[in-house]
């Protein structure tokens, strides 16, 4: 009697479980439906997983190239943006702990060109942002047509000595940052940065479709860019701040995000250092009350009590989110070849139907409170 008692009990939770799980998909689709109704515009990809499962949720919406009508799908392969920095600093802790540098390192030791208070920045603190060094944004020459490098970064910043002190130091997010972060990269390693990347990343971890941008490169199953001008979708795939590396340069499918995510989650669960400095540990920075950033990430709570890695990327004719629970292993990576906002309201409606609250966005929608992190306006 008590066999079939445990045998109903299961079966009954068995079948909860599954009415659930179909009660999302169906939630999903619908959301997906009414927010990006047009498969033949520009759209997007959302998969969820879980690292026990695979895939939980995974669904393409739209096209990857207007010109030609090529569909989206879980293999398109997307410009990451600046959910590429977690992929820099990961290169960078890589080379730290095989005791070539020291992320108390001032950079000048390795960018010689950098002068005065710049110079002695520390390597942890262009990873966290709070090096206050100068924005090479907002110092591009107005006659420059080509795109910039991160080298030209470096050219273009190397005359500033912009940095803060022990008195003023505090989040303030960078990329020029990571631009100097991959010429570090190459400077340690000894490797151009998009073969370290291959080598010792992508290609270990069975990304083997992952890759660093490059003008000449071809980039299989791309997904190309575009923007939304007078009710019409306009090719606008690349910007003169598109060619650099360190800061947004990766493209990366829903497929091989799934193997990173997977990766990230297991290292943070487990005993490593990578694992324990990730997590709020003394590589990490204070973006607010709430949230910190560390090695390429924004570490926030959710309403569980969980631990959560959140980043998102914006970029000339891409928006991008992704959002990791380590103790559940769970990821969401939604990724779009479009640069509209509706990426906002819709991934607070995927987490809505998933359960997820996510702490000190203060009533912002994630995707404008990260937005505004970027622009130090959190």
């Amino acid at each position: 009697m008590l066999k079939l008692r445990n045998s109903l009990i299961v079966c009954i939770f068995s079948f909860v479980f599954f009415a659930h799980a179909q009660d999302q998909t169906a939630k999903l689709d619908s959301l997906i439906a009414s927010y990006y109704p047009n498969s033949d515009d520009p759209g997007i990809v959302l998969l969820i997983s879980d690292v026990g499962k695979g895939a939980i949720y995974a669904n393409a919406q739209g096209v990857a190239k207007l010109e030609d009508s090529s569909s989206l799908s879980l293999t398109s392969n997307f410009r990451m943006a600046s959910v590429s920095k977690q992929f820099t600093a990961y290169a960078i802790y890589q080379l730290f702990k095989e005791g070539k540098m020291k992320l108390t390192d001032p950079i000048g030791k390795f960018l010689p060109s950098l002068k005065g208070a710049a110079a002695t920045i520390k390597i942890s603190e262009l990873l966290n942002h709070t090096s206050g060094i100068k924005d090479y944004e907002n110092i591009i020459p107005e006659q420059q047509k080509e795109q910039l490098s991160d080298a030209d970064v470096l050219q273009l910043i190397s005359p500033y000595t912009d940095a803060f002190t022990e008195d003023n130091r505090r989040f303030k997010y960078s990329n020029t940052a990571y631009c100097l972060l991959s010429l570090i990269v190459e400077r340690v390693s000894g490797q151009v940065y998009t073969d370290y990347m291959k080598t010792h990343i992508f290609d270990p971890l069975g990304m083997v479709h992952t890759q660093i941008f490059e003008q000449e490169a071809r980039i299989a199953n791309r997904a190309f860019g575009y923007t939304l001008r007078d009710k019409n979708f306009v090719f606008a795939d690349q910007s003169i701040t598109s060619a650099t590396k360190g800061d947004g340069g990766v493209y990366c499918s829903a497929v091989d995000y799934q193997i990173w995510a997977t990766h990230v989650m297991q290292l943070a669960m487990s005993n490593t250092d990578y694992g324990k400095d990730l997590l709020r540990q003394e590589t990490a920075s204070n973006v607010s009350k709430d949230v910190d950033y560390s090695l390429g990430w924004f570490v926030i709570d959710n309403n569980a009590g969980r631990t959560c890695l959140l980043h998102s990327g914006e970029s000339t004719g891409f928006h991008n989110i992704v959002l990791l629970i380590p103790e559940e292993g769970k990821s969401i990576s939604l990724f779009t070849n479009r640069d509209d906002m509706q990426v906002s309201s819709f991934f607070d409606q995927v987490l809505k139907v998933l359960d997820i609250q996510l702490k000190g966005m203060n009533g912002k929608e994630v995707f404008r409170w990260l937005s505004d992190a970027y622009a130090d306006k959190h």
